[in-house]
């Protein structure tokens, strides 16, 4: 059917309608189905070079960044096992395309709302051997239940062969719908729990792949047992409402004029939100309250 630009869905009409035009309706589908869905590498838009270049940059960003100035890389129960690399927006503009791509944009703004910020970016790399990370969502913060249309979501530029071998992520299909976070006893046998290994399934992808997922997904990772390179970059949104772990109120104004207004945005440029006495900027605080308001906002 022909889609406009109805007011009772705050602008999902034209986010659904650029969906359509990049070929993404299935992964929507799945998306809503089961939670997760990987979009393979032609269907990104992305050169074919890009994955190559976002995986050199971020090896090379890894070797350059000191692994004991990362708080998280201190500590013996760390939520992830690996290298993880933040605030990567400063280290190269190369972050920013992977950020403001056209499908990594349509897919979260269909998940977020068009007044959707930036959450984080963080690389995730291992170099060899690692743990599993034990089973969690990403809506940090959010007390059970969660809110069913999830309040963040995971958005991963996948740089290496994922499989279930390599330590892929692995997922409980449907579990976005369960809306609350996993207990000690939901961790499945493999990570030392006590709960059921065939709720589990690996997330298979190819190096491009962008592999995304709701905030309310439960999911952690495979044992990694080979020496081999495994490494992906998560751009992570959330709802306006929701507050960034990362700031960019630093970021250099360069780069914010190089991608844009929409970009500007989203790394919170415009937000309404931490005024001080003079109250509120009521043109701001607009833009964030749509004529009908909506999941969609």
């Amino acid at each position: 059917m022909e889609i406009g630009n109805w007011k009772s869905v705050a602008g999902m009409g034209e986010t659904y309608n650029k969906l359509r035009e990049l070929g993404l309706e299935s992964n929507i589908a799945e998306y809503e189905a089961f939670g997760f869905t990987v979009i393979e590498p032609e269907k990104t838009g992305a050169p074919k070079d890009f994955a190559k270049r976002l995986l050199d940059k971020t090896m090379e960003v890894a070797d350059k960044e000191d692994r004991a100035a990362v708080g998280l890389n201190k500590h013996e129960n760390r939520p992830a096992y690996g290298r993880q690399l933040f605030h990567l927006l400063e280290k190269d503009p190369i972050y920013g395309e992977a950020m403001m791509n056209p499908v990594v944009q349509a897919m979260g703004k269909y998940m977020m709302g068009n007044t959707m910020r930036l959450l984080s970016m963080v690389a995730f790399v291992k170099e060899g051997p690692a743990r599993s990370t034990h089973v969690h969502t990403d809506s940090v913060g959010v007390p059970s239940p969660l809110p069913a249309y999830g309040s963040v979501c995971n958005i991963s530029w996948i740089l290496t062969d994922y499989t279930k071998e390599k330590g892929s992520l692995c997922f409980v299909p449907g579990s976005h719908r369960f809306c609350r976070h996993p207990t000690d006893v939901d961790q499945p046998k493999f990570m030392g729990g006590t709960g059921d290994d065939d709720l589990y399934v690996a997330a298979d992808a190819k190096p491009g792949s962008l592999l995304i997922f709701h905030g309310n997904m439960w999911h952690g990772s495979y044992p990694k047992t080979d020496d081999k390179l495994r490494a992906h970059v998560v751009v992570g949104f959330c709802r306006n409402y929701y507050n960034p772990p990362e700031s960019y109120a630093d970021l250099d104004e360069s780069i914010v004029q190089r991608f844009g207004p929409d970009f500007a945005k989203q790394i919170g440029r415009m937000a309404w939100q931490g005024y001080g006495s003079q109250g509120p900027d009521l043109m701001k605080m607009m833009l964030v309250r749509p004529a009908y308001q909506s999941q969609y906002g």
